[in-house]
């Protein structure tokens, strides 16, 4: 009954969130193009991030599942937290004795990137579970992958797929 109430006390000092508009929370990389159209400089976001959101049916299948396959195996079926990826991450990180993996699902990855910080601490954790929870609920699955592959770090200064493709192979993502 303790833990019940505190957990409820820390999701109760959760942000408000309307997972309605993620999409309008992503920062987008400016552009500067000459007459005919050919990109003459890219202009970072206020937080030194380059992101050029694309949707779904721009980013192929294959990296999709990629994603999935790496970062939360059962994101088609949980419903924004994975209790047996918390249990199997738990005893895989006590059985080595320090931690080895991670349990966060793909939507608290999101919930945290957009939310909150990513400080180590009990309190965000189960604040990100509880956006999760929120974000799973008003999103169809197709929207959340949308936003996360739109939102994620994955090095160089490129946040989401559009821009790794181009920082690492100078493609849109849709060639890969």
């Amino acid at each position: 009954g303790a833990v019940t109430c505190i957990v409820i006390a820390i999701a109760k000092d959760a942000p408000e969130i309307d997972p309605t508009n993620i999409t309008s929370l992503l920062n987008e990389t400016s552009i500067i193009v000459d007459e005919n159209g050919n990109l003459i400089e890219k202009i970072q976001t206020e937080n030194y991030e380059y992101r050029t959101i694309v949707g779904l049916d721009k980013i192929p299948i294959h990296l999709r599942d990629a994603f999935v396959a790496i970062e939360d195996e059962r994101f088609e079926s949980h419903i924004g937290v994975d209790p047996k990826g918390i249990l199997s991450s738990l005893k895989d990180n006590l059985k080595a004795g320090h931690t080895v993996r991670g349990a966060s699902t793909i939507t608290q990855q999101l919930a945290r990137n957009l939310y909150l910080s990513n400080e180590k601490k009990l309190d965000r954790k189960i604040k990100e579970a509880y956006l999760a929870l929120q974000i799973d609920k008003a999103l169809t699955k197709d929207q959340i992958m949308e936003a996360y592959l739109n939102r994620i770090h994955l090095g160089q200064g490129a946040y989401g797929v559009q821009e790794a493709a181009q920082t690492y192979f100078s493609k849109n993502v849709g060639e890969l």
